[in-house]
Formats: structure tokens, sequence, C-alpha cells
């Protein structure tokens, strides 16, 4: 696996070129691969789903209701309908990733669980 570090801000091209790299695919299926997950998520969410990236964060759909605001020109009240939004609320992983600022050793994945063969459940007891 390719190591990819991003220098600079990433933008949905420079993501697809990151994956291709990450998983030594074509550019061109790197590409698509991001584009088909944000289409997934953008679905998702538009019909009213969360989506739960384990380690990365939450997409919510969230309604607003009309509400009364105030025009800052003017002063006047102006009436702001009701609709729909959405929110991203980061994961503890992801936060916990940033904050060591250490993109070399920066990953989502979870740990792999410790799987105990039968010669260590017969040591146990178990």
């Amino acid at each position: 696996m390719n190591l990819a570090i991003p220098t600079g801000r990433l933008s949905t091209t420079g993501l697809g070129e990151a994956v291709a790299a990450e998983l030594d695919i074509p550019l061109a299926d790197g590409s698509l691969a991001v584009q088909a997950v944000f289409n997934v998520i953008a679905r998702a969410v538009a019909g009213g789903h969360s989506v739960a990236v384990t380690n990365f964060g939450t997409f919510l759909p969230v309604e607003r209701a009309a509400r009364i605001a105030r025009n800052p020109q003017t002063g006047q009240p102006v009436t702001v309908p009701a609709n729909a939004d959405v929110r991203f609320r980061v994961s503890p992983g992801l936060r916990a990733t940033v904050r060591t600022a250490d993109p070399e050793s920066a990953t989502i994945r979870k740990s792999p669980k410790t799987v105990q063969t039968v010669a260590q459940n017969e040591v146990t007891g178990q």
C-alpha cells in the first residue's frame, strides 16, 4: 500500500488521486470510488437517514423550523421558511487522530480484535 499524505488543501480531484495512490489503482478508478462514496452519502442524507462512518464521523439530516430573522442592513423582520440541512458530527476517534498531528500514523481503521486460539483457551481453562 502506498501512503498518500496530502501537502495542501485537498479537493475532490486530489482526494481521488490520493485514494488511487493509496490503493495502487488507476487514477480514474480512485476518482470514481470517491465520487461513488459521496453520491451514496448524499442520497442517504437527502432521504432523511444518518450516515455513520466508524472512527470518522456521522452525517446527520436536520430540519430547521420556520423563524423570523432580521435583515442586518435595514433591521426589518424577514420570514425564513422551514428547510432541511445537514450536519457533521466528528467522531472521538478522528478527533484524537487529528490531535496527534502525525499524518504518517493517522488512520481511522479499527484496532484488530484479538483472536483466542484453541490452545490459549485450554491454558486459561475457557
